[in-house]
């Protein structure tokens, strides 16, 4: 009995040191690209036991070491990353490293397409995360490692869009120009939306629809849905929007919150739209103000140290 007991203390005290000690892996990263009509390059982030070393990424530093083994043991949950803007940038998810990362260090793999500049986004954007998650499956470095059956997925702006479509939401930019018509108020939002009553596509639900069990919305295009469109995504969401932003909540976040069959978790923060970009290099600060400078008072840093932790606990609970 003695030593079943020391046995158990030992036990005991060695998890507790472990949750104390923080995140159990460090992480490795690689770029791959995926074929497409037009290929696109993904970013991977994935547990791993090997020692990290910083790898550049032009301006941007990711805490990850390339090409490093993943680690064995366990099958791991996926979160795919969407993010925001037209894809004339090619920072793309780079500036979500920290929070991509982060869920890297709990024990998720993290997919993240580099969406390219396109024409058609809302056809061609659900479909590149498609892809790059089936490249993921079929790749022999991950397949035994990644857990299909725990898929997430979490969208910046209008990445937020983009995962909802994932989701099974339908876009409607019928709504969408009928929200804008005569509305200063949501400059980002209805900055390129069709004129009321002008002819638009009309979209049925996506064939690039996933089986998420998950999806975090950060500042997302809501405006392009509204509440027949969203019937089909029934999953446990976690909405947290820019109490200071330029996309109009009215339309956007608190119409979506509405709207979704399923109440969703919502989270604030003081800051503007770019508030859930990473703290920018000082590079890339000059370059890019309106992304990188907040405004007196809002303490990027601090606040995504309290996001990287409210996406991972969602995550783990709900995947």
């Amino acid at each position: 009995m003695r030593v079943l007991a020391a046995a158990l203390v030992f036990l005991l005290a060695t998890s507790g040191y472990a949750r104390a000690d923080g995140p159990p892996f460090h992480v490795g990263v690689t770029r791959v690209t995926v074929q497409d009509a037009a290929p696109f390059e993904a970013l991977i982030a994935y547990p791993t036991g090997a020692s990290e070393v910083p790898t550049p990424a032009g301006p941007f530093t990711i805490a990850a070491t390339r090409d490093a083994p993943i680690a064995t043991g366990a099958r791991f949950p996926i979160v795919l990353f969407s993010h925001g803007g037209n894809g004339k940038s090619e920072a793309g998810p780079l500036v979500h490293q920290a929070l991509i990362t982060s869920l890297t260090r709990r024990g998720f793999i993290v997919i993240a397409p580099f969406h390219p500049a396109t024409s058609r986004p809302l056809e061609d954007r659900p479909r590149q995360n498609h892809e790059a998650l089936e490249l993921v499956l079929n790749d022999p470095r991950f397949a035994a490692h990644a857990d299909q059956a725990r898929l997430g997925m979490i969208g910046f702006s209008y990445g937020g869009a983009l995962t909802l479509i994932a989701a099974g939401g339908i876009p409607s930019l019928a709504h969408l120009a009928a929200y804008c018509t005569d509305r200063t108020d949501d400059p980002r939002g209805c900055g390129g939306a069709p004129k009321n009553g002008a002819r638009v596509p009309v979209y049925g639900k996506s064939a690039d629809v996933l089986p998420l069990k998950a999806i975090v919305l950060l500042e997302p295009f809501g405006a392009l849905f509204d509440r027949e469109g969203l019937q089909s995504v029934k999953l446990p969401v976690l909405l947290y929007r820019a109490e200071q932003s330029d996309l109009g909540a009215e339309g956007n976040i608190f119409a979506l919150a509405a709207a979704l069959p399923r109440p969703p978790q919502m989270k604030a923060t003081p800051g503007g739209h770019f508030v859930f970009v990473d703290p920018c290099p000082s590079v890339v600060e000059e370059e890019a103000p309106v992304v990188c400078k907040d405004a007196a008072g809002v303490d990027r840093a601090t606040f995504h140290k309290r996001l990287e932790a409210d996406v991972a606990t969602f995550l783990e609970r709900t995947l």
